[in-house]
């Protein structure tokens, strides 16, 4: 095999992975909702990779995502808890994105801490305020969810 040929080989191979990296980027780190997402983390005080995770575990950034339990959008919010933030937020038309940040920014206020919150961002603040109240275990879905939330938001953070 001649050196021409190798470096053929080789330029070849970079390119194929650099376009796998490239596919790959877009699938898990997309950018349609990126301004969108840094504004709302702006306005609401939010650590813009928890919101990044928060959409990534919510719906795999699917803007058209509908959850069993009727939850939609690319943060899965229900419609009474998009109703209650529109009202909490002066009645302002927003964004589902802004929508779900200004719901996070609540409940990471009123629990203090950002498990917590994202527990209660999946399992509701009653059923958070039950467990702690009474000791318990959180559901085993929203402490995986939990895990799949901060693991996404450590990924976030070394890429953006």
């Amino acid at each position: 095999m001649d050196a021409t040929y190798k470096r053929s080989l080789i330029l070849l191979a970079a390119v194929l992975v650099a376009a796998a990296v490239c596919i790959y980027a877009n699938t898990v780190f997309p950018d349609a909702l990126a301004e969108e997402t840094a504004a709302a983390a702006e306005e609401f005080g939010v650590d813009e990779t928890l919101v990044r995770g928060v959409i990534f575990a919510e719906s795999g950034y699917d803007a058209d995502a509908v959850s069993r339990a009727g939850a939609s959008g690319p943060m899965q919010l229900m419609a009474s808890t998009r109703e209650w933030v529109s009202k909490v937020t002066d009645g302002t038309a927003m964004s589902e994105v802004r929508l779900g940040t200004a719901y996070l920014a609540y409940l990471l206020r009123r629990f203090g801490g950002v498990e917590t919150a994202l527990a209660a961002y999946n399992a509701g603040p009653a059923n958070v305020e039950r467990w702690l109240r009474e000791g318990e275990e959180p559901y085993p879905e929203t402490a995986a969810y939990v895990k799949r939330v901060l693991f996404a938001r450590r990924v976030y953070a070394r890429v953006f």
